[in-house]
């Protein structure tokens, strides 16, 4: 680049901070006023936040009295970073990691300008929530693994490192689309999944009696990690350049997506973002022609679309560990609180149809069928794969209810019922109305139900498995059943 083309770039960076700066219309007492409520509220919320995992610790501590209980808390911290990083490196494929916003992509990235001067602060923003991330989730599971204070801190660091190694490993494979990034992502999950399987089958390193390294022998290890962190940190600032403007624009307009569905509340939407951005990857599929007619077609599609997602199924095939999990903690009937839960989070990509047809109700009425029929059509195949999952679940829910193996068997369906009227609840619900009066708030007037719309699918989950929690009986059971039915006769005949 030669003087001149330089000074072009350095009037063009001064003309777009003039122009930031000249819009401004924040005084300096209103950023004061906003900083200070939300420090105030950070402490507020970190204190509660310290308090309950404190109380959490010394409650697991008193509730788990058998070795196999202190081997599956030891081993569960590290079962943790790992899960942590699969999951730092799964979202910085998705979002970038570094990107820009559509706008600055079309106007500045275009122009003869410095792109790494444009975009090492980018990356020093991913690096320090990265490393923000990596220490709380490093703190939380070393805490309730019941860790000293010294080995709390070293984990913390430790973790720390490894998040921004994480990033920064997603940064330096950006320009070749992350392949690379995907791959250690799949390995690092199936490895977390593996660690659980051993936890919950009881063959894992005993819980050592007293700390299982120093203080220099842990800290040597941290260093270490750090070091090899602020390599990739250097490697990743210096290969910016080489970034091209299609591999940042997506990831920014995709985090401005996501970030207006959290701005409403909207969960629903949030998972419609995300799933049309995977398809928007993949562009194509390979149509399938023929099948059964009338309703029994949207069941043949869904049955096509399993096929087609195989990651998923895995994932929820792999989530059954969970029951056998809780179990191993001796957590008793949360087994069924915990089943339902990971059921409905892992089972939602099994209503695809329900989903498209619940956003389209123009394509519902195209059908030669009333829209209950429709949704009950689009149901077949989740309620499905539900009870073969409760079933296989079935083993660890009579362990942690002792109950009999006729009422088991009934939990269990009931534990499959509720996760799938938890699923129809979150994709079914109607919008927050706009067109109602606003409730007052401090934040300014929101719709009534806005408030509420993170608790969709939840609310059911707390509800239906109440039942079995105060009464793991065949009679808890069949209200569970009931309750379920209820909620999903409900919102499918919902015009």
């Amino acid at each position: 680049m030669t003087r001149a083309s330089r000074r072009d770039v350095r009037e063009l960076r001064r003309q777009a901070r003039e122009w930031r700066r000249g819009r401004a219309d924040t005084t300096l007492m209103e950023v004061l006023s906003d900083a200070y409520i939300a420090l105030f509220a950070t402490t507020m919320l970190s204190a509660m936040a310290i308090s309950a995992i404190h109380q959490t610790r010394l409650s697991i501590a008193a509730s788990c009295t058998t070795s196999e209980c202190s081997d599956a808390r030891f081993s569960s911290a590290w079962v943790c970073l790992t899960a942590m990083l699969a999951v730092t490196l799964a979202l910085a494929r998705v979002l970038g990691p570094v990107q820009v916003s559509p706008a600055e992509g079309s106007w500045l990235l275009a122009t003869p300008v410095d792109r790494a001067a444009v975009l090492r602060p980018r990356l020093g923003l991913v690096a320090a929530i990265s490393a923000l991330v990596a220490a709380v989730v490093g703190s939380i599971a070393s805490t309730l693994a019941g860790f000293d204070p010294p080995a709390i801190g070293l984990v913390a660091a430790a973790a720390m490192a490894s998040g921004i190694a994480a990033a920064m490993l997603a940064a330096l494979a950006q320009p070749r689309g992350g392949w690379i990034v995907r791959i250690l992502a799949w390995i690092l999950g199936s490895a977390t999944w593996v660690a659980l399987v051993l936890i919950a089958s009881d063959i894992m390193p005993s819980a050592p009696t007293s700390a299982p390294w120093t203080t220099s022998a842990g800290a040597l290890v941290a260093g270490a990690i750090w070091i090899g962190a602020l390599g990739l940190l250097i490697a990743g600032a210096r290969n910016l350049s080489r970034i091209h403007r299609n591999r940042l624009v997506p990831g920014g307009a995709l985090l401005a997506n996501l970030s207006g569905a959290l701005a409403g509340l909207d969960l629903t939407m949030m998972y419609d973002i995300l799933v049309a951005q995977k398809w928007l990857i993949r562009s194509t599929v390979k149509p399938v022609r023929s099948g059964p007619t009338g309703p029994w077609a949207l069941v043949w599609r869904d049955v096509i679309r399993l096929r087609r997602s195989v990651p998923s199924l895995l994932i929820l095939a792999g989530s059954v560990v969970v029951p056998y999990l809780v179990h191993t903690v001796d957590l008793g009937t949360l087994v069924v609180l915990a089943g339902a839960l990971t059921l409905f989070a892992t089972g939602v990509p099994l209503c695809s149809a329900l989903r498209t047809t619940s956003r389209n109700a123009g394509l519902v009425r195209c059908f030669p069928m009333p829209a209950a029929t429709v949704r009950g059509a689009c149901l077949v195949v989740p309620a499905a794969v539900s009870l073969l999952w409760a079933v296989a679940a079935l083993p660890a829910v009579h362990a942690g209810t002792s109950a009999t193996w006729a009422a088991s068997i009934s939990i269990a369906v009931a534990m499959g019922m509720t996760a799938l009227a938890a699923m129809a609840r979150w994709l079914l619900a109607p919008p927050p109305s706009y067109a109602q009066s606003l409730v007052s708030s401090p934040a300014g007037g929101i719709p009534p139900g806005l408030a509420f719309s993170l608790l969709r699918g939840f609310d059911v989950l707390i509800l239906a498995t109440a039942p079995i929690l105060i009464s793991p009986t065949s009679t808890g059971a069949l209200v569970s059943l009931l309750l379920s039915a209820g909620v999903l006769g409900i919102v499918v005949r919902r015009d």
